[in-house]
């Protein structure tokens, strides 16, 4: 699952950088990569696994800045129209 939403992530255009393996990493994605909610009542949170601050629903856009969390399984950004700096787990996002 985290395979195929990065995967689409990458898709649609997404950037993902690595840094050299002898080095601690983090996959950032560009500032101007958009995706979309694939599901309804998805949460959206303070931080990665954190306090839920709301939800959203299927086909609402997400513009992506970081990942981050454990394993990098989750979306750091802003919901288009709504709250600014929220992580989404990666595995409920993919194509617009």
């Amino acid at each position: 699952m985290k395979i195929t939403a990065m995967a689409a992530v990458v898709a649609a255009g997404a950037t993902l950088v690595t840094v050299g393996a002898s080095t601690a990493s983090a996959a950032p994605v560009s500032a101007q990569s958009v995706v979309c909610v694939q599901e309804n009542n998805v949460i959206y949170r303070k931080t990665p696994e954190g306090t839920p601050l709301g939800q959203v629903h299927r086909g609402r856009r997400f513009d992506v800045f970081e990942s981050g969390g454990p394993d990098l399984t989750w979306a750091h950004g802003n919901i288009q129209g709504g709250r600014a700096g929220v992580w989404i787990y990666w595995g409920l996002l993919g194509n617009c």
